[in-house]
């Protein structure tokens, strides 16, 4: 009961017309929604962030910028990770590449 945070206030994070950094703020008095939180941002930073850390790695592209925007705000770090990919000529990955690699070897 006091642990969930009340769906309004929640909804009131992704309301453009008011103040989502204040309702972000209010949300962060609820134990559970902190917790889902961290948890988030955690999974999304090591495990995004490594996985564009890699592909760069193997297919030659760069990629300090995108994994930096991937562990301050997230999901536009990856877009930022595939826009570079196009504009180098590299391409988004697909299976097609990974199968490549198996092939190689």
């Amino acid at each position: 009961p006091d642990g969930t945070a009340p769906i309004a206030e929640f909804n009131d994070v992704f309301d453009p017309a008011g103040d989502p950094q204040a309702a972000m703020l209010g949300m962060m008095r609820y134990p559970n929604f902190v917790t889902e939180e961290w948890s988030h941002v955690l999974t999304w930073d090591l495990f995004v962030g490594r996985w564009i850390w890699l592909d760069g790695l193997r297919r030659n592209i760069f990629t300090p910028h995108s994994v930096l925007l991937c562990n301050l705000i997230g999901p536009p770090g990856l877009l930022l990770h595939w826009a570079t990919c196009l504009v180098t000529g590299k391409g988004i990955v697909s299976n097609e590449t990974l199968d490549e690699e198996e092939e190689e070897e």
